[in-house]
């Protein structure tokens, strides 16, 4: 008596659990994402499985309540950065670069037998990648590695690092060197070497400017003395007013030789005779 009344009193819970096997056992999948159906831990179908050709499989998909479970990836396009990976260049440069890795899911029960879990994707990048962009842009020059595809390395890196993305079931679309910059000890030499630089050719300029002006000034010496001389032989009086001048501004023209020499002459000195009208 007592089991048929247990019985009765579960009778209105019966359409709520079936309710939620009902529900468990729907999986409705998006455009957006590929479902893993696992059952006791096996993989047994991929649900809209990435494919370059068609996109089909998304929407309402039934498994065993209990016995499967869907486990979720991203179908699209996904992106790693790694932000300042320190190299040295073909020219014994240090740079620090930042690298942008797009990549997708091609193979999602490959993915989860090796990896286990999708959101580890990014730490396999992380643990490859560094050392592929030492390696290729060691052997080129900093000019190169800054140019867009920096001299082909970017194309090999993408290569390798696809090949090796392949195997935990991921395909790397692109992959862009993006930043390059210097450390702070490096930019503090280029700034040194470009001082050091600026200084050298203003010295240069300066000694050049100085030749220039020496060379113009001996040109005007050479042609003023050469018109003098022949104004001499024209005008005899003149000439000599001329060199009277020259003589007293030599002795007296000069502030820091003010009263510092002291001629004695006649008034009727010929020296004086242009200043004395005569």
């Amino acid at each position: 008596m007592t089991a048929i009344l247990s019985a009765r009193r579960m009778l209105p819970f019966v359409p709520v659990v079936l309710g939620l096997l009902a529900l468990s056992s729907v999986v409705v999948v998006d455009e957006g994402r590929q479902a893993v159906i696992e059952r006791m831990g096996e993989p047994q179908r991929v649900i809209n499985r990435f494919r370059p050709d068609k996109s089909d499989g998304a929407g309402v998909v039934l498994k065993i309540p209990l016995f499967e479970r869907a486990i979720w990836l991203e179908r699209g396009l996904q992106g790693f950065a790694l932000a300042g990976t320190q190299v040295r260049t073909a020219d014994e440069q240090v740079l620090l670069v930042d690298a942008d890795v797009t990549y997708r899911i091609i193979d999602p029960v490959r993915l989860l037998q090796r990896l286990g879990q999708g959101d580890k994707i990014d730490g396999q990048f992380k643990a490859v990648l560094p050392s592929l962009l030492e390696e290729k842009l060691a052997q080129r020059s900093a000019l190169e590695i800054a140019t867009p595809g920096s001299g082909g390395a970017a194309r090999e890196v993408l290569a390798v690092l696809d090949a090796k993305a392949r195997d935990f079931g991921v395909q790397v679309v692109d992959l862009r060197v993006g930043r390059v910059g210097l450390p702070d000890a490096g930019l503090s030499q280029v700034f040194q070497r470009m001082k050091a630089r600026r200084e050298l050719e203003a010295k240069g300029i300066e000694e050049q400017s100085s030749r220039e002006a020496g060379e113009v000034v001996a040109q005007t010496q050479a042609e003023a003395a050469a018109i003098m001389q022949a104004s001499a032989g024209q005008d005899t009086e003149f000439y000599g007013f001329f060199k009277a001048l020259r003589n007293y501004e030599l002795l007296y023209g000069d502030p820091e030789r003010k009263n510092a020499a002291t001629i004695v002459i006649p008034p009727d000195s010929a020296y004086l005779k242009h200043f004395n009208g005569r």
